[in-house]
């Protein structure tokens, strides 16, 4: 699945098997958002399901920042 523009934010859901695996997952996530010092509002349904949200708050707009940071998370 691919990243879509949903209520003006870069929004991928992704769906696991248990939430050991989301955890491990955003663990990841979390260290490289760190890293770039841009981070995602992050969403945990049916205890497996993780949604992102990507959206430079700053900017009132998805920016560079978002899309760079969505494909760094598309590589993990």
């Amino acid at each position: 699945m691919s990243w879509k523009i949903v209520n003006n934010r870069l929004t991928k859901e992704y769906k696991f098997n248990n939430q050991t695996e989301l955890a491990a997952f955003f663990i990841k996530v979390a260290e490289l958002s760190d890293k770039n010092d841009h981070h995602p509002d992050a969403t945990i349904r049916k205890c497996s399901v993780l949604t992102l949200e990507l959206y430079t708050h700053t900017e009132n707009k998805i920016s560079e920042l978002d899309y760079s940071l969505a494909k760094m998370i598309d590589e993990i």
